[in-house]
């Protein structure tokens, strides 16, 4: 009895030491891991987990593969759309600011592919055509008509600018300055001046364009200029420049640019195919000719000598001769006195 007693209390002092020297490991497994893994064990170097390695914990973090572009950050989240919308949105609204007015459209595009507008004119329809940029579109227009490039003059008359276009339309006698040496290229074209520009546009290219007269029947033609008055009369009666409501021109109105696309295409489409007669001049017979010239020259050379064609009998020393009387005739008898 003694010794089974005694391997009992043996076996269980045994079980008790054991289960006490397990307890401590247990207990260091329920504690955390600190943050900073840096710690050399063995001899080896430090391995950090900001260097990409992968804990438990924390995943690592995925290389972006070659050929695909990385994500702004915020856009899975719906950040950076509003800035995106509000550039298309402004673009938009340019877009129709810029935009001409849709009666406009078909004429803008005529006239483009008539080669009667600039570069500069294509944009801001809606605003005022200032001079310069009329007297651009006047200039292509003589061009395109009479089939003749406009030159440029060797002098330039104004002070107040440069532009090449400016000094042809000037030399052709369709615009001036409103003074002398200045221009105001940048002065906003009135409706009046564009009448007069058209009307001596189409007179360069050959009189006979504006040889019809027509009366002004507009109620506020005591506006318009006595300058303008004739071409305001023409270019109206040819349905080129209309009157706006209650019968009025608005000779001192401006005119926008798409307005005067508009009207430098009608003009060429009213004029292009007219047949323009040169007046017939009589041929002349080339021996004729000859023959009057060496008479007339003749002629000159005798007066410069002095010397004068003899009359008939002159020159002539001998004594004229008497005829004598045919048969039949009467002899008359001379008497003595």
């Amino acid at each position: 009895m003694d010794r089974k007693m005694s391997r009992k209390l043996i076996a269980i002092l045994t079980i008790c030491t054991m289960i006490a020297l397990m307890l401590p490991t247990y207990a260091l497994a329920d504690e955390e891991v600190p943050e900073d893994n840096g710690v050399v064990q063995n001899g080896e170097e430090p391995v950090g987990q900001d260097e990409g390695v992968p804990t438990e914990e924390e995943p690592a973090e995925e290389e972006p593969v070659e050929g695909e572009e990385e994500e702004p950050a915020g856009e899975e989240d719906g950040e950076g759309e509003e800035p995106a919308e509000d550039e298309e949105v402004a673009e938009e609204a340019e877009e129709e600011v810029d935009a001409p007015s849709e009666w406009a459209v078909p004429e803008i595009e005529l006239a483009i592919e008539n080669g009667l507008v600039t570069e500069k004119v294509l944009s801001n329809y809606q605003d005022d055509i200032t001079r310069e940029d009329f007297c651009e579109l006047v200039v292509k227009l003589y061009e395109a008509l009479s089939g003749v490039e406009a030159q440029l003059p060797e002098e330039n008359v104004f002070n107040d600018t440069e532009n090449p276009e400016i000094l042809k339309a000037n030399a052709l006698g369709i615009v001036f300055g409103k003074t002398e040496t200045e221009f105001f290229p940048n002065d906003n074209i009135t409706r009046e001046e564009i009448a007069v520009m058209f009307y001596r546009a189409l007179k360069a290219v050959h009189p006979s364009l504006v040889a019809e007269n027509f009366e002004v029947t507009f109620a506020d033609m005591d506006e318009i200029s006595d300058w303008a008055l004739e071409a305001v009369g023409f270019m109206s009666g040819k349905g080129i420049i209309k009157g706006l409501d209650g019968n009025i021109v608005a000779p001192k109105a401006n005119t926008s640019r798409e307005q005067a696309i508009a009207l430098v295409n009608r003009t060429y489409e009213l004029f292009k195919d007219v047949e323009i007669e040169e007046p017939v001049e009589e041929e002349v017979d080339e021996e004729v000719e000859e023959e009057v010239a060496e008479e007339a020259a003749g002629d000159k050379e005798g007066e410069e000598n002095g010397e004068e064609e003899p009359e008939e009998g002159e020159g002539n020393s001998e004594e004229p001769v008497e005829e004598e009387p045919e048969e039949g005739d009467p002899v008359e008898e001379e008497t003595e006195e």
